[in-house]
Formats: structure tokens, sequence, C-alpha cells
């Protein structure tokens, strides 16, 4: 029967029959793939009627469809799926079919691998600790290790996680894209084959993508397990713990010759520094030899690193014994030891980071040149390498290993306490950890201007000591304020200037010393002024000439705190200044309201200063009265009315009121009073007026004198004849008004 004369339902059974036998062939060594492509959801009447689905036209559930409960069954599907497609790529021509082959065998390595995968996780090799009633330190720290080998395979099954993860994101992104694709192909082009084949390829590999994961969370899940147990056994154990079999004397000789390797390693470092020295001052450089004497000096580090670890691990060992000997010198120190060794552990983990980047650098630096000497120095460079990663890992252990006694050593000494005196103990141990450790934090590196490392305790120092200039400011600017309170001395500008320069100065030098306090060089303050000019240059112009000119006003004097003053300007602004700041100064106008303006303007606006140089000054008021009034009775009461000013200044010698006839008006004697006021009359110009413009109303009530008004006068023009002309306007009357001006 030919593919041609076959409806679409007919050509997918046949392929599913052929695609199944073929998978029977394929797989009898593994006959856990049926078991995996099974589910219980086919009765057996439609298993033995079920045919492969065409790859022209697969239908959307096409994958259900090879799952099933029997064994046999699921065999004989896939074997005759991948059959069909084998049969239907017969017809595609020579280049098509050998893609669509490679394609078909490839299907069938990932169906085995997803057998393969389905049978679960293989079982980790792990062997319970035994339990005893008593332990060694050794058996401790063995523990441990063990730990961290299970912690170090943990670490590496969840990194296998996150990459399955992604993996299976990026197939179903690839399925999603193969499905639209084949979608949107011709069922008869020979390029929905192909595309087929992906697509089914690309689901089984999402299959097994998806089975791995599953397995490695149950691999970790098994891992957890055991490292959990572990821990336990190693809790246990440390509770158990007692004194090694061995003498002080035998620890003692361990101790010396750890502290002899420390010294071997150190002479070896030193002995390889001039190596790579000579390599470097050398005319032509050699750089497959420089970096074998690099990695070489790594390798060194690491081993001196490693020794100076393993010294304090045998030194503590020592201690730990003769602690429980008791014979542990009373005088000994443990808060003390404790920061030592975890500063030294944490130097060398560092170290250890650096030496490894540096081993991996080489590891994936290329030769350079192709010659033997070249090509042979890599390889023994990169030998080296891998020898220095394999330190770095004992390197961790054995500072893992150092505080895992050190804490064991601290915790018996704490216990070995009574009552109270344990209780202060580890309250005193825990404060000291604490302290040492914001000390080390303190220290850390956060940034460096130029050769100066800026941390922590140079950032709080810098702010403690601006803040107590600050604070020293404030204090002397609030103890001259209050002796001038208590001294019932008004408020000097004097005073005041004295304060805002005190208060500059002392800021100035508080920056100065905060700054200095960190090492940072003022020598090298001439780039920033340089790079402070540039940035003056072109926008802070304004705030530099209110700056300079609010230095002017202070040192120049013509403008203090307390005077009243009034600027040029359209509004013609009033009022007393109360503060002069670095950049503006604040005036309060009689209404109450502060106006900030900026210094650069009172500066070079002409402005009036009425309290400059002395503290009163000098009123005019103007007021008219009918003709024929008695001169001396206008005088008497414009002085009476002066006396009733609340500021008028009235028996000072040189300061008397004056009473003058200033001009003949057109309907009224026009007379000028001039009168002193004092501070507060001079600051309150208008309610001064019109105090005095009220009681002298009052005044000229009482003694009869008359104000003048203005008068209107109407003239008719004399001969006035009505138009002739009808309809015509008739002639206009002339009207004069004269309009008496007169100010009072």
């Amino acid at each position: 029967m030919k593919y041609t004369t076959l409806t679409a339902s007919c050509r997918q059974h046949m392929l599913v029959f052929a695609v199944l036998g073929l998978l029977v062939c394929c797989l009898t060594a593994v006959p856990a793939v049926a078991q995996l492509l099974t589910t219980p959801v086919k009765t057996e009447a439609a298993e033995s009627s079920w045919t492969a689905p065409d790859l022209a036209s697969l239908p959307s559930d096409w994958w259900s469809q090879i799952q099933t409960d029997s064994v046999e069954e699921a065999v004989r599907r896939v074997d005759e799926f991948l059959g069909s497609m084998e049969l239907r790529a017969l017809g595609l021509n020579e280049a098509d079919l050998i893609t669509a082959q490679n394609g078909i065998a490839n299907l069938k390595s990932q169906f085995e691998l997803l057998a393969l995968a389905k049978l679960g996780p293989l079982n980790q090799q792990f062997t319970p600790p035994l339990a005893k009633e008593s332990y060694f330190l050794e058996d401790v720290l063995g523990l441990r290790a063990q730990w961290r080998e299970l912690a170090a395979a943990a670490a590496q099954v969840n990194l296998q996680i996150e990459q399955t993860e992604r993996l299976i994101n990026l197939l179903q992104q690839r399925r999603d894209k193969l499905l639209r694709e084949y979608d949107s192909v011709d069922p008869e082009s020979p390029s929905r084959i192909l595309i087929g084949i992906q697509r089914i390829t690309a689901r089984v590999e999402y299959a097994l993508a998806t089975v791995r994961a599953q397995n490695f969370r149950e691999e970790l899940k098994q891992i957890e397990e055991q490292s959990s147990l572990v821990s336990e056994q190693q809790a246990f154990a440390q509770d158990h713990l007692v004194s090694s079999n061995v003498t002080t004397a035998e620890l003692e000789k361990t101790a010396l010759e750890a502290r002899a390797k420390v010294a071997e390693m150190n002479k070896k470092v030193n002995a390889i520094q001039p190596q790579l020295l000579s390599v470097l001052s050398s005319d032509s450089i050699n750089p497959s030899l420089e970096l074998l004497r690099k990695q070489q000096l790594t390798r060194a580090s690491a081993e001196a690193q490693l020794a100076q670890l393993q010294e304090m691990q045998a030194n503590y060992a020592l201690i730990w014994y003769r602690f429980r000997a008791g014979v542990l010198d009373p005088d000994y120190d443990i808060q003390s030891a404790q920061t030592q060794t975890r500063r030294s552990v944490d130097d060398s983990l560092k170290q250890a980071e650096l030496l490894s980047a540096i081993s991996q650098s080489t590891l994936i630096t290329p030769p350079t040149d192709k010659s033997l000497n070249t090509v042979k120095n890599f390889e023994i460079a990169m030998s080296v390498a891998r020898e220095t990663l394999t330190l770095i890992d004992e390197i961790r252990s054995a500072g893992d290993d150092l505080l895992l006694t050190q804490q064991i050593f601290t915790s018996e000494l704490l216990s070995g306490e009574s009552g109270i005196h344990e209780t202060g103990a580890r309250l005193s141990f825990a404060l000291g950890n604490s302290w040492d450790r914001i000390i080390e934090l303190a220290g850390f590196h956060l940034f460096s201007i130029g050769d100066t490392s800026v941390t922590p305790a140079g950032v709080f120092k810098m702010l403690l000591i601006m803040g107590l200039a600050i604070g020293i400011s404030w204090l002397i600017r609030y103890f001259l304020a209050r002796g001038l309170r208590r001294n019932r001395t008004p408020q000097s500008p004097a005073f005041y200037t004295m304060g805002r320069l005190l208060h500059y100065i002392i800021v100035m030098a508080g920056v100065f010393a905060a700054l200095g306090s960190i090492g940072i060089d003022f020598t090298s303050f001439a780039l920033i002024a340089g790079a402070l000019s540039v940035g003056i240059g072109f926008g802070l112009q304004a705030i530099v000439s209110n700056f300079v000119s609010g230095l002017i006003l202070l040192f120049e004097g013509t403008l203090r705190v307390g005077d009243f003053i009034e600027l040029d300007t359209e509004f013609g602004l009033r009022g007393v200044v109360r503060e002069i700041n670095t950049r503006a100064t604040v005036i309060n106008t009689n209404d109450g309201v502060d106006l900030v303006v900026p210094n650069s303007v009172l500066v070079t606006t002409q402005l009036t200063n009425w309290t400059l140089r002395q503290s009163y000054g000098r009123l005019r008021v103007s007021f008219g009265v009918a003709y024929g009034t008695d001169k001396e009775l206008v005088k008497k009461a414009a002085l009476e009315a002066i006396t009733e000013v609340e500021s008028a200044i009235t028996h000072m010698p040189g300061l008397e009121p004056q009473v003058r006839l200033s001009n003949f008006g057109d309907s009224a004697l026009e007379f000028t009073v001039l009168f002193w006021v004092s501070r507060q009359g001079v600051r309150r110009p208008g309610r001064t007026r019109a105090s005095f413009l009220w009681a002298l109303e009052t005044l000229l009530n009482d003694y009869g004198i008359e104000i003048p008004f203005p008068q209107r006068d109407l003239h008719v023009k004399s001969g006035f004849q009505p138009s002739k002309s009808p309809g015509a306007e008739p002639e206009f009357l002339e009207v004069r008004s004269d309009l008496e001006k007169y100010r009072i």
C-alpha cells in the first residue's frame, strides 16, 4: 500500500506502527523505556488499534498517544513511530534524506537517554557515620570534612538544576518556534517532514530535561538528608569529645614541624621572586616563561598560606590539650587569640580567592606561539595552576577546621565557669566579638582618593570633626547672645558680624581638619581648585558673586543686622536687616514679611540706611491751614501734637522740633513740621507720621483752626445766542475748574 492512496488518519496509523516496530529493535538493551512512557489512561483494545501519526500531519496529542501502561505496547508504539518517520523520509531528495536520517538517529538516542533518565537518580555512595561513646578532635574534624564534601556536592547539584531549568526554558521556546514553522508550511512540502522531525526531537529533549531536573532535585534532597545526618553526628561528637591519646610532647613536636614548614614555604616564595624579577627585567621578555614563573609564585604563595593555617591549627590543638590537662596558662587571652585567628583566616581566604583567580586566568590563557619551548612552558604552567587550585581547596578546608577548633575550645573554656561567672564570661566574650566586628567593618575599604584609602571609620571621623566644628560655632554664638541678653545690651551689628566670621572660620577649619583626618593631601587641592574655577566660569558666577558680596557687607560695615534700610527699587522696599548669610540677606518689612534679597543686589543697588551712623532720624510732615489763621496758634498746636508721638525726641539739645511756614498756597498757608524720632520711630516712619497727623487734626479742631479744602468756580460766558440752523448743536458753556492742591 502506498502513502499516496491513504487518508491522513490511515497514514498516521501506519507511521505509528512502523515507529514502534523500529523502537523495539533499538531499545532491547533498555527495557526501562517501556515503563518510562506508560500512563494508565488507555484500554487494551485501544492499545491494539493504535497507529503511528503521520509526520506531515501530527495531531496536537501525538505525544500523549505514545504513552501506555503496557511495556510491549509502549515499545511497539515508539518503534512504529520511528519506523513511520523513516519510511516518510524516503520520498525526500538526497540532501534532505541525509538530514532526515541524521535527525531520526539523534531522536533514537534521545529516546534512549530519556529511558535511562526515567530510571531515577543514582543512589549516592554514602556511609553513615558510626556513633561512638567518645570522640577525639581528629574524629570531629573528619566529620566536618565529610560535611564539606556533601556541601560541595549540593552546590554542584544546585548548579546543575539551575542550568537544566534554563535549558528547559530554551527548549520550550524552541518547541513553540518549531510549532509555528510546522503549521505555516504546506503539508505536502518536503520541509514539513524535516521540521516535523525537529519538532519531535525538541519535545523529547524537553521531556528529557524535565526528567533530569526532577532527578537532580531528588539527588539534592538525598544529599541534604545526608548532610543533616553528618551535622547531627558532629554535634553529638562535640558533646562527647575527649582528650587525644597523644602526649603534650608529641603535640609540641607537631607544632614545631608546622612552624618549620611555614619557614620553608616562605623561603620557597623568596626564592621564586628573584626568578620572576629576572624574567621581567630581561631585554626580551618571554611571555610563556613569565606566565610559568608567575604561576609558580602563585603556587608557592598558596603553599605558604596553607602552612600558616596548619601551624595555627597545631597550636590550637596544643592549647586545647593543655586546657583539658589543666596546665593552660591562666593569663591566656582567649578574646585576643580568637580575634587574631579569625582575622588570619579571613585574610587567608581573601588571598586564596586572589590566587584562585590568577590560576584560572592561567588555565584559559592560550600559547603565544607554537614553538616547542613555549608550548612546554604553557603545559607546565597549566599543571601548576591545577595544583594551585587544589591547594586553594585545602586552604578553605584548613580555615574551616581552624575556626571549628577555635569554637570548640572557646565553648569549653566558657563552660568551665560556673553560675553567674559563666554568664558574665559569655556576655563579655560576645561584646568583645561584636566590638571586633565593628572594628573590622570600620576598616573596610570603600574607595580611594589618590593614594588615600577611604574607610567607614575615616568617614565617621570626618563627619564627627565637622559636626564638632559646627557645634563649637553654635556654642560660641549662643553664649555671645546670652551674654548680651544678661547684660541687657541691645544687639549690636558688630557682635553679629563677629559671630558670622567666627562661624565661617571655625567651619572652614573643621572642613580642612576633617579632610586631613582621612589622609587627604591638601597639596592636591590645586587640581580641585582648577576644576572648580572652570565650573565657576560656566555656571556658578551668581553663587560666587553673592558669597563675595556677603563678605563685603560683613567686612565693610555699611550694612549691619538691625539696620533699617530702604532699597531704591520700583516697589520701594523698606525693612530691618535680620540676617546676612553667605548667599542672601534676610530683610523683615514693617508688614512682618521676611524677604530674601541676594547679597549682590545690596552691593550693586543704591540703598538708604536710616540707622548707619546714629540711632535717630528726622521726619518732615507738611500740612495747610486757611488764610487768616493765627500762625503762633498753628505752631503751638503742631508742637503739642509732636509731644503726643511716642518715639518723638523733644527735649534733647540740638534736636528741638521746628514749625516752618514753607509756602503761600493757592487756598492755604503751607507749614512744614520737622521733628526727630528715635530708632523705633525711624523703623516705623508710616506709623510715626500717622500718629502725628492724628494728634494734629485733633488739636486743630480744638483750637478752631480751619483746614482748607478745594474750591470750584463756574464762569458762564456772556452774550449767549442759540443756533439759527435747525438741528445745529447749541454753543457750549465754558466751565473752569480750579482745584486747590495742598498736602497734609
